[in-house]
């Protein structure tokens, strides 16, 4: 079900989406919408097939908390004119962060370039895909159009498209530019079938990113969760040989890995509505409280995969969430 508020006819990309949508629902605004969500006592996968477009009334631009511990990442700073997406990969934290699955997205863009005019971070790695996939619903949005069109004029900061999605058919009708870095996360196709649910697989994904550089775009790729499973090694392996045997290596831009971590509520959230072994491996709390793997197997599974890239070529690669002592035992 599709439901909007009255003001978004008021704005450009609002009568844009409704152009193409036409069976809709209208409400007062996204508190009416949640509460009419949480009403229907839905499970989280049913949540997940409502979409809620409205007005934004706060700040697009978010600056992402990272514990004083950890070494900086690269993408520090993300835009949330949407929320959610419609695929259940079971190690979300948006299922923990949201009060709810379902969809939204927010039309009053000139806001958010208003925003992002203000923002003078030079050098900044802007993201989206962290609270949403920038991909999965640009055929009804288009935002990634309007996007990239305001950053092609921002050579002082870059921004990152993040997305498991295949759904580049609007991008490959855009002049790419070199302040945008398309990235995609990718896991091995075993570890897609059961935690990655309804996801585009790993072979629809890397075509994505050659079809991409193949008219310019600059790639980026992620390896985030990596998850310890059975035969681990040769899984990533394989993934990764399929990877760079694709993809040209000159227009990798950097690749970011990072291992599986969540918050306890996550995990009582997922449980209660599937049966799962994610949860159940050499698990500690970390130093910014949340779930992870033990940091030996950490340095492992990262030390793993970092060596093997490193048979394809010299790349920009950095973890994520990870404090300095963990770097060094890794980068050496």
């Amino acid at each position: 079900m599709i439901f909007i508020t009255e003001d978004i006819k008021n704005y450009k990309k609002g009568q844009e989406i409704l152009s193409k949508i036409s069976d809709y629902k209208v409400v007062k605004d996204k508190n009416e919408f949640i509460e009419i969500i949480k009403k229907q006592n839905l499970s989280y996968i049913d949540e997940k097939k409502n979409m809620f477009f409205g007005v934004k009334k706060g700040k697009f631009l978010k600056q992402y908390y990272l514990d004083k511990n950890f070494v900086g990442i690269k993408e520090e700073y993300y835009l949330t004119y949407e929320n959610n997406c419609p695929f259940n990969c079971l190690y979300c934290y948006l299922r923990d962060y949201y009060q709810h699955g379902a969809y939204m997205f927010y039309v009053n863009i000139e806001d958010m370039f208003l925003e992002l005019d203000n923002f003078k971070e030079k050098g900044s790695m802007i993201s989206c895909g962290i609270v949403n996939d920038s991909l999965v619903y640009d055929n009804i949005t288009n935002i990634n159009s309007d996007l990239i069109n305001y950053f092609r004029n921002r050579d002082d900061i870059k921004l990152e498209i993040r997305s498991k999605s295949n759904n580049i058919k609007n991008l490959l009708n855009i002049d790419p530019s070199d302040s945008v870095i398309v990235s995609f996360t990718f896991s091995p196709q075993e570890i897609i079938d059961k935690y990655e649910l309804g996801t585009s697989n790993l072979d629809e994904r890397i075509e994505a990113a050659y079809k991409l550089q193949n008219i310019g775009y600059n790639i980026g790729i992620r390896i985030d969760p990596i998850i310890a499973v059975t035969d681990f090694e040769i899984y990533y392996n394989n993934m990764l040989e399929k990877i760079f045997s694709t993809l040209d290596r000159k227009k990798i831009i950097n690749i970011g890995i990072g291992g599986l971590r969540y918050k306890k509520g996550l995990k009582k959230k997922v449980l209660k509505e599937v049966k799962t072994d994610l949860f159940f491996n050499e698990i500690i709390v970390g130093i910014d409280g949340k779930e992870r793997y033990f940091k030996p197997l950490r340095i492992k599974m990262y030390r793993l995969i970092v060596n093997k890239i490193r048979e394809y070529g010299n790349f920009d690669i950095y973890l994520g969430m990870e404090p300095k002592y963990v770097w060094d035992e890794v980068f050496v």
